[in-house]
């Protein structure tokens, strides 16, 4: 009796050391059959940085402007924008890093195939609707990333036309020997600003990537966006 009863204690002990191998060896393929997380790509601060690239731009272009719609102006006014100017040239390699991360965060987390139809599907204004029908963000982003830094040179368009109305000689107004140059402009009404590329590329990017980020736009915003993709007249005094 006591060899028989050892013998199927025994046997009890290892089932039941099989039966925890087994299941052991079961709850790792379980695990691996659940889905993964879905993956949401953080651009907050890729937005943040769009965002103030184009409202420095849009100052600029408006200090340029307004200078050129006055009686006259100096070419230390004139250096004063040119600041400002060289320093937009200076962050635009930059700015398009940061699109080509914003792209590669995009696939990474796989919103990139579907950007467009997200977009599209998050604006709910109507006026809005119609204006960003005309682009493909992807299109906007792609070529962003790889072109926007050869066209610098376009943010000192306004400059080189201000600078061509300088006098070369100091205007006998202030005097011989005076180191202040100055302009009569004429009175005429200033034009509409022209297409410019980079800043509708980039205002476009700002306002796309609002939008996936579940934001809102003003309609501020959307205006000089616009505006900067050459759809209406702009007015720096707005």
């Amino acid at each position: 009796m006591n060899k028989s009863r050892f013998s199927y204690l025994k046997w009890t002990a290892v089932v039941a050391v099989l039966g925890i191998t087994i299941v052991a060896g079961v709850r790792p393929s379980t695990a691996t059959k659940q889905p993964p997380p879905v993956a949401t790509a953080d651009l907050a601060n890729e937005e943040r940085t769009l965002a103030k690239y184009f409202d420095d731009f849009v100052a600029y272009d408006q200090q340029t402007t307004q200078l050129g719609a006055k009686a006259s102006f100096t070419l230390v006014e004139v250096d004063a924008i040119q600041r400002k100017s060289d320093d937009l040239k200076a962050r635009l390699q930059g700015l398009q890093n940061i699109i080509r991360d914003t792209i590669r965060k995009l696939k990474e987390a796989k919103e990139w195939e579907n950007l467009d139809k997200d977009i599209a599907a998050k604006i709910t204004d109507g006026s809005s609707s119609t204006f960003f029908k005309q682009f493909s963000f992807k299109e906007v982003f792609e070529e962003s990333s790889n072109n926007l830094a050869s066209h610098g040179n376009e943010i000192g368009i306004p400059l080189d036309k201000l600078r061509k109305k300088l006098p070369s000689q100091t205007s006998s107004h202030y005097g011989v020997g005076s180191d202040l140059q100055i302009v009569r402009a004429s009175y005429e009404v200033p034009a509409p600003m022209k297409f410019w590329s980079v800043r509708c590329s980039i205002g476009t990017a700002r306002i796309g990537l609002t939008i996936k980020l579940g934001g809102h736009p003003s309609n501020e915003t959307v205006h000089r966006v616009d505006v900067a993709c050459g759809n209406a007249t702009f007015d720096p005094f707005s």
